[in-house]
């Protein structure tokens, strides 16, 4: 279950939200740091400066290190998935912090021990995991010593802490601060300084552990809904498409001698749509989502065809100008139908594509087709892929009214037909996939 929840997409994209938010914040205290140092150089924090702005210097270019690695992975080199991704993106970020914090901690002043309360509230924002709120617990309990005892060897003398036993300039050399940390001296720091932020920390420690508690579960309740949601709307999709193959299998069954009419035109169509998708001038038009709406839409094409008589469907013959006419109504009857059905649902983007292949399937390039005589572009892209599969599989197949001819002929039937039935620029890109088209229509024929 553990997995499942850390896969979704929704604790992914808080991960990724955690890591941008934190950047940010690593970004602001360097610009802190950068102020601190001007105030200190203008001499409004009277600090040595042979020791404040090393340290500054130093911490931040530690903080440094994640905002470059982002900026080389992310904006430079533009790899494919962004550092934000990765799961190992959220303890440099936090180590980096604790790095920098020890070297203000050492080479300033103690009293920074108290920053150290910025890496739990960083790992708060982040997806609960025990081990970590551990291991920052361990590290607290270590590092607080390391810091307070290196600030005072190292660091900024601070008087309560040498109690007038060292002149300034004398606590400035290391040999005369080692000599007066004696074990009792050694033992006040630990109780009067070490222990309180110790306890402080891991009170902050625990503190971010019970917010990254609360907001996990928010976002495995948040989870959970969406699986169920996303479950859910998967059903109604695949009940929703059996219904729309079943519907049009059965209206291309009086036309045709089986139902496989509509199976081959929706390949042919999402053949056709995912080879646009890789075009110069598809690329923009066309994505995944509507590949996949178009295959979905595609068995609709001639849903319209429940108002043609059979008389008249099933003609064995060439059909009067009286019957054709009739024959033609089968288009904007579709566009009624898609419309009735499915304009009440939420997908919109699929009802108008449904709409738009059902009543612009039959247009050509020229504007000489039907119900609009719509032309070139101003046809829709959907109904100028659809137009193409019907009319090969239409070529290939045998009806009551004509025989049927080879794919390959077919194939040469499209092609002469660009600029005049068909979308010359589709049929262009159709040709680079030639091979694979025919093979389909003999392995389904």
């Amino acid at each position: 279950m553990k997995k499942e929840q850390k896969n979704n997409d929704i604790i992914k994209i808080s991960e990724i939200d955690a890591n941008r938010f934190n950047l940010i914040f690593l970004f602001a205290l360097i610009f802190l740091s950068l102020v601190g140092m001007i105030l200190n150089i203008v001499g409004i924090f009277p600090y040595s400066k042979s020791i404040f702005i090393p340290s500054i210097a130093s911490f931040i270019i530690v903080a440094l290190i994640p905002i470059v690695i982002y900026i080389i992975h992310d904006k430079i080199k533009k790899l494919d998935h962004s550092i934000l991704v990765h799961p190992i993106y959220k303890y440099v970020l936090i180590g980096v912090t604790y790095v920098g914090i020890l070297i203000l901690c050492v080479m300033m002043s103690f009293h920074a021990v108290l920053l150290m309360a910025i890496p739990p509230l960083i790992l708060s924002q982040y997806y609960y995991n025990r081990r970590d709120t551990y291991v920052l617990l361990v590290l607290s309990i270590i590092l607080v010593p390391i810091a307070v005892y290196g600030g005072f060897l190292f660091g900024i003398p601070d008087r309560n802490m040498i109690k007038g036993m060292l002149t300034d300039e004398e606590a400035m050399v290391l040999a005369n601060r080692i000599s007066i940390l004696t074990k009792q001296r050694a033992l006040e720091i630990f109780l009067h300084y070490v222990l309180p932020r110790v306890l402080t920390l891991m009170s902050v420690v625990f503190l971010g552990n019970a917010i990254t508690k609360r907001n996990t579960k928010m976002l495995d309740t948040e989870a959970s809904l969406s699986r169920e949601v996303k479950h859910e709307m998967e059903r109604i999709n695949e009940l929703q498409t059996n219904v729309i193959e079943e519907l049009a299998s059965v209206i291309e069954s009086r036309d045709t001698d089986t139902g496989e009419h509509v199976q081959r035109t929706k390949t042919y169509a999402k053949m056709i749509a995912t080879k646009l998708k890789d075009t110069e001038k598809f690329k923009d038009q066309i994505d995944d989502d509507k590949i996949d709406r178009i295959a979905k839409a595609a068995p609709l094409h001639d849903i319209g065809k429940i108002v043609v008589s059979d008389t008249i469907l099933l003609k064995p013959g060439r059909l009067t100008p009286e019957e054709f006419d009739k024959m033609k109504t089968h288009t904007t009857k579709g566009g009624e139908m898609v419309t009735n059905f499915f304009l009440k649902f939420d997908d919109i983007d699929f009802y108008q594509e449904a709409y738009n292949i059902a009543i612009a399937h039959h247009e050509k390039w020229d504007g000489s087709g039907y119900p609009k005589g719509l032309k070139a572009e101003d046809i829709p892209i959907e109904a100028r892929i659809m137009a193409i599969a019907d009319v090969f599989d239409a070529l290939v197949s045998k009806r009551v009214y004509k025989d049927s001819i080879s794919p390959e002929e077919a194939f040469d039937v499209i092609v002469r037909d660009a600029g005049r039935h068909f979308d010359p620029d589709m049929v262009n890109a159709l040709i680079e996939i030639k091979e694979e088209f025919i093979n389909y229509s003999k392995t389904k024929l």
